[in-house]
């Protein structure tokens, strides 16, 4: 008993690599013990050999005999099938690997960088042509406007809509303190206090600012290069300084009559034509001379602003406004077409390189391929082997059992002396000879793709740098 076992467990140990490894579900595994024991092969031998069963001139193989070589040739045949489904598999595989289409794609790429470019720029290019000729025609105008008024070819002194809202924002706060002051002085002197103080105040002190304001806007034709525009526009900052000042005038005279008015019926505006045409000075107490300072300050600083609010020049910003506005736009398509000519640029190159690392990753996945090829053919072999080893020692086994029980006189029979083997099964086809030829076909086309590579990158960035002058030159024209 000792005996077989041993020769059983070494078997096992031969091929207990096939055990560690993860099989796949389809190959079946052979036991020698486990067949031992669903087989009864010890307990049948024993009481065959007992019963002097087989004969000593028997020549079949007995039920037990048939029985380990039917199960263990079911296995076989399992295991071959198993093989070729496998194989098949892995062969199906291979065979719809070629990168002769990823290289074919990569090179239309390069193709097809250039008619896309094409489509944007012709998709652009009537917005393209009436933005360039809106913008050559306010060039046009500006130039024109420059050398009818001798003006350098500098930029326009302008600000934006921010800017503008700020001086606003100043000028109406201005305004405001301008009428807060005001009123608390005419409040003094007035019977509604600081409400008729107020609106009093806030009505002159807007009256001084739009004013001067306008007048600090009509002062910028003093830079004009017609005497007469020139003449208008110091007439206008002399009315401007006029208007505040005499405006500041009636505000003092204002506060100096408010407290003489001793009752409703008598006219604010008599007492003051009165106390002017006697000559009087009305700045004979601080709350005078404090509102003639705050409108002349006032009123001097809305003309400043009016002066600065855009170009000295006049006329100058609004013509320069246009054509910076016409060639923004310009600009801004431009820019806008470059740009997507960029991001197609940007996407044909990734194409390229994923058509590359396609084909490396095809390239791998069919080496590897041929590798499990091997894996499997060792594995479908390992397991035939592991089969005619089981068979041969469960048939020794069995017979050896057997003669131990047999009786005297009852000697064995003589094809015990015979091995019992399995009927010739049709392998599958383990060969890579026709795929190592193929890797290196694969092999070669990869290199010469990747040898291609870089003339196919310089095609698409020439044809792009090509596209992209094509709308350089307009752009520096302006």
């Amino acid at each position: 008993m000792s005996v077989w076992k041993s020769i059983l467990t070494g078997f096992s140990a031969l091929f207990s690599t096939q055990d560690s490894e993860h099989s796949e579900p389809l190959l079946p595994k052979i036991d020698p013990e486990k067949l031992k024991k669903e087989l009864r092969i010890l307990e049948i031998a024993q009481s065959h050999g007992a019963a002097g069963i087989p004969a000593s001139n028997d020549t079949q193989m007995t039920d037990v005999e048939h029985q380990i070589r039917g199960t263990l040739g079911k296995k076989r045949e399992a295991t071959v099938k198993y093989g070729q489904q496998v194989i098949t598999q892995i062969q199906h595989r291979m065979d719809s690997i070629d990168i002769t289409r990823e290289i074919n794609r990569t090179i239309q790429q390069g193709e097809e960088f250039e008619r896309t470019a094409d489509q944007i720029l012709s998709a652009h290019d009537g917005r393209r042509k009436e933005a360039e000729r809106e913008a050559k025609s306010k060039k046009v105008l500006l130039d024109a406007f420059r050398t009818a008024n001798e003006l350098p070819d500098t930029p326009a002194e302008r600000i934006n809509s921010d800017g503008k809202l700020f001086k606003k924002a100043m000028l109406a706060a201005c305004c405001v303190a301008e009428g807060f002051v005001n009123a608390n002085f005419f409040a003094s002197g007035m019977a509604g206090g600081l409400v008729d103080g107020f609106f009093l105040a806030f009505t002159l002190s807007l009256a001084n600012i739009l004013v001067c304001f306008a007048a600090g806007r009509l002062y910028t034709n003093k830079n004009h290069v017609k005497a007469n525009r020139a003449v208008f526009g110091y007439l206008s900052g002399l009315i401007g300084l006029c208007f505040t000042f005499v405006l500041a005038v009636g505000v003092a005279y204002c506060r100096y009559t408010l407290p003489l008015l001793e009752d409703g019926t008598q006219s604010p505006i008599a007492l003051i034509t009165q106390s002017f045409r006697a000559h009087i000075i009305p700045f004979q107490d601080f709350e005078s001379c404090a509102l003639f300072t705050v409108t002349i300050i006032c009123g001097i600083f809305a003309m400043y602003e009016g002066y600065i609010f855009t170009d000295r020049y006049p006329g100058y910003a609004k013509v320069y406004c246009a054509y910076a506005e016409s060639h923004r736009r310009y600009v801004a398509l431009v820019a806008s077409l470059r740009k997507s000519l960029e991001d197609q640029k940007a996407r044909t190159l990734q194409l390229i390189d994923e058509n590359v690392k396609k084909a490396e990753g095809d390239v791998k996945v069919f080496r590897y391929n041929m590798g499990q090829k091997s894996i499997i053919k060792k594995k479908v072999t390992e397991t035939l082997v592991m089969a005619d080893e089981t068979l041969k020692a469960l048939t020794q086994c069995y017979r050896y059992e057997n003669r131990l029980k047999r009786p005297q006189g009852s000697p064995r029979p003589d094809y015990f002396d015979q091995p019992i083997e399995f009927p010739d099964l049709e392998m599958p086809d383990f060969a890579i000879d026709h795929d190592e030829a193929r890797l290196l076909v694969q092999e070669r086309l990869l290199s010469d793709m990747i040898e291609k590579i870089e003339p196919i990158r310089a095609r698409v960035q020439s044809s792009f740098t090509s596209k992209f002058d094509q709308l350089q030159p307009l752009q520096s024209s302006m």
